[in-house]
């Protein structure tokens, strides 16, 4: 297990192509167990001090599969919200 404390360093901002850049390096990816895949929230601090980037919760990707199966399951019930 990685000790978050391990992870604090300095990094610096490098050009990217027409944008800038911080390197996650690889402790910190196995870590936040994130790949090229994950998304991130950027919050910018009001004084432009810091920025966090947190991981944005994935959804299940069935989540309309559920959604119809509650809907089936509970049918009877719909129809009587649906006619109110």
């Amino acid at each position: 297990m990685i000790n978050p404390d391990d992870l604090t360093q300095e990094v610096k901002l490098f050009k990217n192509g027409n944008s800038y850049a911080f390197r996650v390096s690889k402790k910190d990816r196995e870590f936040l167990d994130v790949d090229d895949q994950t998304k991130f929230e950027k919050v910018v601090s009001p004084d432009g001090q810091s920025i966090t980037f947190k991981k944005v919760k994935t959804t299940r990707p069935n989540i309309l599969e559920t959604a119809n199966e509650l809907f089936d399951e509970h049918a009877d019930l719909m129809k009587r919200l649906e006619d109110l």
